[in-house]
């Protein structure tokens, strides 16, 4: 307990010490160091410190070189007291950030703030087949790409024979929003827009989401199998965007590290999922509602490949148009205990009503470190090979590419570095990208490095 009390004084003095000019992202290894107060004691805790800094160049001519270091910091703190034999619990996860926005942004209201904020408050229950969240919590649909967010409501799972039901309901406002006011990782550089949350309500009520997905496994079989990767039901979802950052679109069991390439393996369907998913609210916010369904098919391809590819038709006044996507990938195990990831991947869409706007509020793609492009730029194209070598460190070396093909034209390149020290306690990340768009005099160039502690 002392030993705690002294990691966190250290860690608020290097928080502090950073006069924060960017907001930092929100990733999180709290759920990998919960420790009891007490020696099997059933209430677990741990505490998180984040500092970022970098620097970037000016995308604008106006702006002074002075103007572009980034730099800020968070402090993370979890409770998590398990009950009924540990099927069940109740989490609580908040904070402390100090930061200021990008000072590429004029007048914006977020150019300062310094707060607390409450990240997760939930209660779950799991067993074999059944997976339930109520309260404040992070949570997606499936592989579908309509939701990513934190949401004030339930998410259920269970699991019949070869289906997978997943139904999800609540309502996201910006005080709590993942991309809101506190824990968001989208104002980061702020260099196009200073706010990505205006369409979502100030208040509980105002803007609201309900969807259900149904999952077949076309292979199941009696005894009991291998379920899909449901991550966002782990107490605190540890390296959750993290690891939705490298597998943009889905979560496809093809890239977990027990998999190895197979040559003999022929093509076959490995899932079918179907959703129906509504989004709905206030006439300030959403004032025609918005329907959505669709569908996605997970193949398993010779040699090791999988592929992914389906589509969403959004039913809306005016605005009906159909979102879909391709995407192919590999994850190779190698004898040595690396492991290398590679995908590539489209997402287009094909527009009913003349201009319509793909518009899912809460779908949070984020793809690409700086610009963070999301569903109203598709089309979009992305590419990224990941290396993981052997060893205690868990050094990794990635490469990421995105590109617009329509509007502005941006297009991102970015290389990364990180591994884990101090018996998996400190998490150093190096980033550089390069980004060019036609709306910007200047291309950019950022550089910073990410240090994370956790105990």
């Amino acid at each position: 307990m002392k030993t705690k009390i002294v990691l966190i004084s250290v860690i608020i003095i290097i928080i502090n010490s950073f006069s924060a000019s960017a907001q930092m992202d929100c990733r999180s290894m709290l759920g990998a160091h919960l420790t009891p107060f007490k020696k099997d004691g059933n209430l677990l805790w741990a505490i998180e410190g984040t500092t970022g800094p970098g620097m970037m160049t000016s995308p604008y001519d106006s702006l002074a070189e002075d103007k572009t270091k980034i730099r800020g910091g968070m402090i993370l703190a979890a409770l998590d007291f398990g009950f009924m034999k540990n099927k069940s619990h109740i989490y609580f996860e908040g904070g402390y950030k100090n930061w200021q926005n990008s000072a590429y942004v004029d007048n914006s209201t977020l150019t300062d703030s310094r707060h607390f904020g409450m990240r997760q408050a939930f209660y779950s229950f799991s067993n074999e087949k059944t997976k339930i969240k109520v309260g404040l919590h992070e949570t997606r649909l499936g592989d579908f790409f309509l939701i990513d967010e934190r949401v004030l409501g339930a998410s259920i799972d269970k699991e019949i024979g070869a289906f997978t039901i997943n139904v999800r309901g609540g309502t996201v406002n910006k005080s709590f929003a993942r991309m809101g006011r506190f824990c968001s990782n989208r104002h980061l550089y702020s260099i196009v827009n200073p706010d990505f949350t205006e369409k979502i309500g100030k208040k509980v009520g105002e803007t609201n989401l309900v969807g259900f997905a149904l999952n077949w496994n076309p292979h199941h079989v009696k005894e009991k199998v291998e379920t899909k990767n449901n991550d966002e039901f782990s107490s605190s979802n540890d390296e959750f965007h993290e690891n939705h950052d490298f597998n943009e679109f889905g979560n496809s069991d093809e890239f977990s590290d027990n998999n190895k390439s197979n040559s003999k393996q022929s093509f076959s369907v490995k899932n079918v999922g179907v959703i129906v998913y509504d989004e709905f609210g206030t006439e300030e916010y959403i004032p025609n509602n918005k329907l959505y369904t669709g569908l996605l098919v997970d193949f398993v391809l010779p040699f090791g490949f999988f592929m992914q590819a389906g589509g969403v038709y959004q039913n809306m006044l005016n605005n009906n148009t159909i979102a879909y996507i391709a995407k192919i990938g590999k994850s190779q195990s190698w004898n040595n205990g690396s492991l290398t990831k590679i995908s590539g991947a489209y997402i287009g869409k094909y527009d009913i009503d003349n201009n319509a706007i793909f518009q899912p509020l809460f779908s949070n793609l984020f793809i690409g470190e700086v610009v963070r492009m999301d569903a109203p730029n598709f089309p979009l194209w992305q590419a990224a090979i990941k290396h993981r070598f052997p060893g205690k460190l868990k050094i990794h070396i990635a490469f990421k590419a995105v590109g617009e093909l329509e509007n502005s034209k941006t297009n991102e390149q970015d290389i990364e570095f990180g591994l884990l020290a101090f018996k998996k306690h400190l998490k150093v990340t190096v980033i550089g990208s390069r980004i060019k768009s036609i709306v910007f005099d200047n291309g950019i160039m950022m550089a910073r490095i990410e240090l994370r502690l956790a105990f």
